[in-house]
């Protein structure tokens, strides 16, 4: 009687070597083959160690064991984007990019050269995008993102990197900061701001819904931030360009750029998904989306009913 097949007999010879090689780069990595230094007469195993952190985006944490800064790589997807030339992101974008080309004017006239930028606007309107594709430009250029969950953590990290690569250029993410600051407070992201840790080449950027709930000394001092944009819903020229991008030519793109009027960026993909994923009606989609984005549920919508959900009988299920 014939033997369970082996592996490499149930998958082609191609993928076997494939899984092999891959299993074999783990084990050379997690194995321990050199020493590293994390102290005074205090080492510790380590696998490989690099000069540069390769090129990506990376929280900060601690490790609990010796109290030194992790970089954890993450990884950043979105959906496919586009720029508008001689829009507002546009032009954000352009002048990050020329920031990037002043180092020797900073350094001339002795300034730092470092730049701070606030998007502020309701959710869904494209500020994550932008500062994805601010975080996408410094990768390329062979830079690190750094992302601050925890600002104790954070400003940590910045020295720590700072002190094994002086020069590398770097952009500070601050996702929904007032988030952030209501969490941790505002003494560590202040010092991270005003560079008082001499941290060059670097470009702080922070998005917020609700700017209304910073602080004076957050918002209204440059240095601190620089430049404060207020991103908005896409207008007609945007959302012609992305729909006729996005949308089959069997379908009408006057109605739907009509129709979609004042709709954010997230609303719009939700309404290309519903209508040519989902095949649901567009009147339907739209009068949905208008209600959830003016909308603002509550607890009480379960006492008294409400338009979003899924039981829409009075008895409980």
């Amino acid at each position: 009687m014939r033997n369970s097949p082996s592996l490499k007999e149930e998958v082609d010879d191609g993928i076997y070597n494939m899984y092999n090689l891959k299993l074999e780069q783990e084990e050379n990595v997690i194995k321990p083959n050199q020493w590293g230094t994390v102290g005074a007469r205090i080492f510790k195993a380590f696998s490989v160690t690099h000069e540069k952190l390769p090129p990506g985006c990376y929280g900060v944490t601690i490790d609990r064991n010796d109290d030194k800064c992790i970089f954890i790589g993450r990884y950043i997807k979105n959906d496919k984007i586009m720029r508008f030339k001689g829009e507002l992101a546009d032009k954000f974008l352009n002048e990050i990019d020329e920031f990037w080309g002043k180092e020797e004017a900073f350094k001339k006239h002795g300034f730092l050269h470092r730049r701070g930028y606030m998007l502020y606007g309701a959710q869904g309107v494209g500020k994550s995008s932008i500062v994805w594709q601010v975080m996408k430009d410094v990768v390329d250029r062979g830079g690190v993102v750094l992302i601050c969950d925890n600002p104790k953590f954070f400003i940590e990290g910045l020295k720590n990197f700072r002190q094994v690569e002086p020069k590398r250029p770097i952009v500070c993410v601050f996702e929904d900061i007032d988030a952030i600051i209501k969490k941790y407070g505002d003494t560590e992201i202040l010092s991270i701001l005003d560079g008082d840790n001499q941290i060059d080449r670097v470009i702080n950027i922070a998005t917020t819904n609700y700017p209304e709930l910073l602080d004076r000394r957050i918002v209204n001092r440059p240095r601190r931030f620089d430049r404060i944009y207020k991103i908005v819903a896409p207008n007609d020229k945007i959302r012609i360009a992305f729909l006729k991008e996005k949308l089959p030519k069997t379908e009408r793109l006057d109605e739907w750029t009509k129709k979609t009027k004042g709709l954010s960026f997230a609303a719009l993909a939700e309404t290309l998904i519903s209508v040519l994923c989902l095949d649901n009606k567009l009147d339907d989609t739209v009068k949905t989306l208008r209600d959830i984005e003016s909308g603002n549920p509550t607890s009480s919508d379960n006492e008294f009913g409400g338009k979003v959900g899924f039981a829409s009988g009075e008895d409980d299920i």
